[in-house]
C-alpha cells in the first residue's frame, strides 16, 4: 500500500517499502459502568460510560537484507522514542491527528530466504479520539459562515448559533478584541457558564472638583471691559463710587487704576468694577468653598499720597459677606492691608486688626505689593476664610457668613478728598475659583478599549494581552465544552459597553 504515515513530523513510509495493512477499527472501545444488580430484577441499569485507550496497528514490509533491516530498525527506533503523546497523521485522513505513543513491542520478522522483513507498529492514543488538524472558527466579521450564525442584540449580547461536526463535544477558545472599554464578560452555553469582571461594575463615578469660572491673569484689559463699573458693594458706605477707573501702562503692562481726574469731594473718592460669578458646569449659581487669587500694586511716590483698594465678597442679597481693603490714611509710609468680616447686622469687623501693616516704599523687605510682586489670595471654606499674608496663611472663623453663597466680586480703587493720590495702586491680574464642584467621571473597566481577552476552555486559562490573568474569573465559574451537532452560546458584555466588540470563537473538532 503506497500511503504516507508521519509520526512526529517524520515520514514512516521513507524508512520502509509499504504498508500492508492499517487497524483503525471504528471509533475506540468503550467502557460502560452499570448499577449492580437488584435480586428479583433481570439486568442493571446503566449508569455512564468513557472513551477507552484507542490502539492503532499499522503492518509494514521492508525489502533487503540484514544490513538494511538492521539500519531500519535503529531508524525505526530513534523516531518511535517519545516521551508524550505527538501526532500521528495518516495520508487518506489529512484533517485527523491523533496524539499517540508508541505501546507495547514493535515486532520486526526478518526473513533471510526472501529477503523481506515485515513489522507491527502498535500504536495508543490516550485521549480515545482525534481531532481536526484545522480549526473550525466563527467570527461575528462573517456572522453567517459554515460553522456558524452571530447574532447582535445590541452591543452587550451576542447570540451565537455553533456548528460542531466532530463526534464528541469540543473545547473551544473564545477571543474578544474590546473596542471600547469593558467590566464585565459572560459565557453560558447548555454545558456551563463562566463570568469575567463585574457584572454591575460602574463606569462612572461622582467625585468633587474645582472650576475656574472667570480668569484675567494673562487679560487684564478684558476683564475690565466685562466687569460692571461703580456698582460695587463693599463693607461700608465711606467711599462714593463717583470717579472711573481705566488702564494705566506704567512699566509696560496693563493695570486697573483710579484715573487721574477723580472726584476731589470730601471722605472717599473712587470707582468700582464688579463682576458676577458664572454659574458651574452644573448650572448652579454662587459657592460656599471658593478660591480668589490676585496681584496688586501698592507703591507711593510721596509720603503724602493716600488711597485706598477694596476687594470684596456679597451674597445672593446683595450683602457684604467678607474681603480685605490695603488702606493709606495719612502722611508717612504705614498702610494697613485688613481682612474684613460681616459682623451678622448689616456692619462689618475688622478680623485681627494692625497685625497686617506695611511700608508703603519700593523695598522688598518693607512692601509685599512691590511692583515686581503684589501677589495676594483668599481661601474660603463656608465658615472659614483663609489670609495670605508675606508667606503666611492665617485662618479665621467667621460664623456669620456660614451656609451664605458668594455670588459676585467687586474692586474699588480710591483716594481721599484732595489729598494726592498713590501713584501707582493698580490691579494687574485676578482669577476666581470654585471648588467642591460636584461632578462625574469615567472609571476605568477592567477591559480597556483595544485589550484582547481570550479564554481557553481547553486548558482553563485565561489571558489578557496575552497575560494570564484567570485572577478576572468569577468563583463559580467552569471551563465547559460544546456539543457535538449544532447548540447555542450567549455572550454577555457590560451595559454600557459603546462599540460592539471583535469577537472569535474557534476549536478543533474530536472524530473517532
Amino acid at each position: 500500500m503506497t500511503l504516507s504515515i508521519t509520526f512526529g513530523g517524520k515520514d514512516l513510509s521513507e524508512l520502509v517499502d509499504g504498508f500492508t495493512a492499517i487497524t483503525r477499527n471504528v471509533g475506540t472501545g468503550w467502557s460502560n459502568t452499570y448499577q449492580d444488580a437488584i435480586v428479583g430484577q433481570p439486568g442493571q441499569n446503566f449508569l455512564y460510560n468513557s472513551l477507552q485507550v484507542k490502539t492503532i496497528s499499522i503492518e509494514y514490509k521492508i525489502n533487503g537484507w540484514s544490513r538494511r533491516f538492521a539500519k531500519v530498525r535503529e531508524q525505526m527506533a530513534h523516531l518511535l522514542s517519545v516521551t508524550k503523546p505527538v501526532e500521528l497523521i495518516f495520508a487518506d485522513e489529512p484533517n485527523k491527528v491523533w496524539y499517540a505513543v508508541p505501546d507495547g513491542n514493535q515486532t520486526l520478522t526478518e526473513d533471510y530466504n526472501t529477503g523481506v522483513a515485515t513489522g507491527v507498529l502498535t500504536f495508543a492514543v490516550p485521549s480515545g479520539y482525534a481531532e481536526s488538524k484545522t480549526f473550525a472558527r466563527v467570527l461575528d466579521s462573517n456572522p453567517a459562515g459554515a460553522k456558524g450564525i452571530v447574532t447582535a442584540d445590541g452591543n452587550s449580547h451576542y447570540k451565537i448559533t455553533l456548528q460542531n461536526d466532530g463526534s464528541l463535544d469540543a473545547y473551544p477558545i473564545i477571543r474578544i478584541k474590546h473596542n471600547s472599554e469593558n467590566g464585565y464578560i459572560g459565557v453560558v452555553n447548555a454545558n456551563g457558564t463562566l463570568e469575567l469582571g463585574k457584572r454591575a461594575e460602574a463606569d462612572t463615578e461622582a467625585y468633587k472638583k474645582s472650576e475656574i469660572l472667570f480668569d484675567y491673569r494673562n487679560s487684564i484689559e478684558d476683564g475690565f471691559n466685562k466687569a460692571q463699573k461703580n456698582v460695587g458693594i463693599f463693607n461700608d458706605t465711606s467711599q462714593k463710587l463717583n470717579s472711573a477707573l481705566g488702564i494705566d501702562r506704567a512699566w509696560g503692562r496693563p493695570h486697573i487704576a483710579l484715573s487721574g481726574n477723580h472726584a476731589q469731594t470730601a471722605g472717599g473718592n473712587a470707582g468700582s468694577i464688579t463682576w458676577e460669578i458664572p454659574t458651574d458646569s452644573n448650572g448652579e449659581k454662587g459657592a460656599l468653598n471658593e478660591y480668589l487669587w490676585w496681584r496688586q500694586i501698592v507703591w507711593a511716590g510721596l509720603a503724602s499720597q493716600v488711597g485706598f483698594m477694596k476687594i470684596s465678597f456679597t451674597g445672593e442679597n446683595g450683602e457684604f459677606l467678607y474681603g480685605v481693603e490695603t488702606f493709606k490714611r495719612k502722611t508717612g509710609l504705614d498702610c494697613e492691608y485688613n481682612f474684613l468680616a460681616s459682623n451678622g447686622k448689616g456692619g462689618y469687623r475688622i478680623i485681627d486688626p494692625a497685625s497686617h501693616n506695611f511700608q508703603i516704599t519700593d523695598s522688598i523687605y518693607h512692601n509685599p505689593f512691590d511692583a515686581t510682586r503684589g501677589w495676594s489670595d483668599l481661601l474660603r471654606r463656608d465658615d472659614m476664610v483663609q489670609v495670605y499674608w508675606w508667606g503666611s496663611y492665617p485662618q479665621f472663623h467667621v460664623p456669620e457668613i456660614k451656609g451664605k453663597k458668594t455670588t459676585k466680586i467687586h474692586v474699588c480703587i480710591g483716594a481721599l478728598g484732595n489729598k494726592g493720590q498713590i501713584t501707582h495702586l493698580y490691579l494687574d491680574q485676578i482669577y476666581y475659583r470654585k471648588d467642591f464642584v460636584s461632578a462625574i467621571r469615567d472609571i476605568p473597566n477592567r477591559f480597556p478599549m483595544g485589550s484582547t481577552v481570550e479564554i481557553d476552555f481547553g486548558k482553563g486559562q485565561i489571558s489578557t494581552d496575552g497575560l494570564v490573568s484567570n485572577r478576572d474569573l468569577v468563583t463559580g465559574s467552569e471551563f465547559f465544552s460544546i456539543p457535538k451537532g449544532k447548540s447555542e452560546l450567549d455572550l454577555y458584555f457590560s451595559d454600557r459597553v459603546k462599540k460592539p466588540p471583535s469577537i472569535e470563537i474557534l476549536w478543533k473538532e474530536c472524530l473517532l
